[in-house]
């Protein structure tokens, strides 16, 4: 089970941290794989392998959620219960996304969902879209649908929306399991919010 201190927890959560690095010999976990983080929920390694700690980047150590070298090199010492050669040692380098505390938030995202489950979402999708003035919802996910991940900055022109419009609205659908989000790639859609796309004719 991989663990995080508690002050780390709420970043993850939030999807600010999304890299950690661990003293490891061999690669305990696998790419596209979840695991239970303790005390967390469930993330899932997006990309792992092995880094020289020496080659390792202030903006890697920040987006780890530590401040500087100096923060992480301490708090990897203690990961490690022993002392560290961090000129000649190399770590392992995962960069994950979190899911949630639930596996059935994943299964959801993943699309296994029954029938009346998809139009109870897609009944509250179509709520979003009458609320506002602007009908945004179905416009984002069929502009994520087009491409991997999309940046939220990429996103504001094309919906015509102000940077914390699109941060809140993007929390909407995500409440949804329609789309993820990676703090350093952007957002994208999940298998469920392309299947609530086909339900609609959007596809």
């Amino acid at each position: 089970m991989i663990t995080f201190t508690k002050k780390y927890h709420e970043p993850i959560q939030e999807g600010k941290i999304t890299l950690m690095f661990r003293p490891w010999d061999t690669l305990k976990v696998l790419r596209g794989k979840i695991y239970r983080a303790y005390n967390l929920g469930l993330i899932k390694v997006l990309d792992v392998d092995f880094k020289k700690i020496s080659d390792i980047t202030l903006e890697e150590v920040k987006q780890c959620g530590y401040r500087d070298m100096d923060e992480f090199r301490e708090d990897y010492g203690k990961i490690a219960k022993r002392k560290v050669d961090f000129e000649t040692e190399r770590a392992v380098r995962i960069e994950f996304g979190y899911i949630g505390e639930d596996i059935e938030n994943y299964k959801k995202a993943m699309g296994d969902v029954k029938d009346s489950e998809i139009f109870t979402i897609k009944e509250k999708l179509l709520k979003l879209e009458q609320k506002g003035r602007k009908q945004w919802a179905i416009k984002a996910l069929m502009m994520l649908r087009k491409r991997e991940y999309v940046l939220p900055k990429d996103m504001e022109k094309p919906l015509k929306m102000p940077p914390e419009a699109v941060k809140k609205n993007m929390k909407k659908l995500k409440t949804l399991n329609l789309i993820m989000s990676n703090n350093r790639m952007g957002y994208s859609i999940t298998p469920l919010g392309m299947k609530i796309l086909k339900s609609l004719n959007k596809v």
